[in-house]
């Protein structure tokens, strides 16, 4: 009898295996780290939502820049797109928090749409003011080309 019990506890198979997968999948999960003993529970970072704001706002602001007769909407999306990027840019220096070139990203595109839009409603409103003032630009764009 003595025997049957020893076997019974023993066997690999016996009441407690639920109980052994269940502990073993807890103590998996809770190893540490083999080269500092600290917990290996790893914690991904988050892209910060700032950062790709920033970057759709500069995306959008460059494309509507492009277009011209976007441009004035361009310089409003370029104005909250800087904004953005500035923020993003000190967001992503956070420990939880990534996206610091996403905001560069954005924060680049939307300067450079800034300044597009600026120069192209500076060149409509010459052309509009006095037609002969871009005369000469328009004669030298002609040579360049032709």
């Amino acid at each position: 009898m003595m025997g049957e019990e020893k076997l019974a506890m023993t066997h690999p198979r016996g009441a407690d295996d639920a109980d052994h997968t269940t502990e073993e999948a807890t103590t998996s999960a809770d190893r540490s780290s083999w080269t500092t003993g600290a917990p290996s529970a790893v914690t991904r970072a988050k892209t910060s939502p700032v950062a790709v704001f920033a970057l759709v706002f500069g995306l959008a602001a460059f494309i509507f820049a492009l277009t011209g007769v976007l441009s004035p909407l361009a310089i409003l999306f370029a104005i909250v797109g800087i904004v953005l990027g500035v923020m993003g840019r000190k967001k992503g220096l956070q420990p939880q928090l990534t996206g610091k070139g996403v905001a560069t990203g954005g924060l680049v595109l939307a300067v450079i749409a800034l300044l597009l839009g600026i120069i192209v409603i500076v060149g409509a409103v010459m052309g509009l003011i006095g037609p002969s003032l871009l005369g000469p630009v328009q004669q030298q764009f002609s040579n360049l080309i032709g």
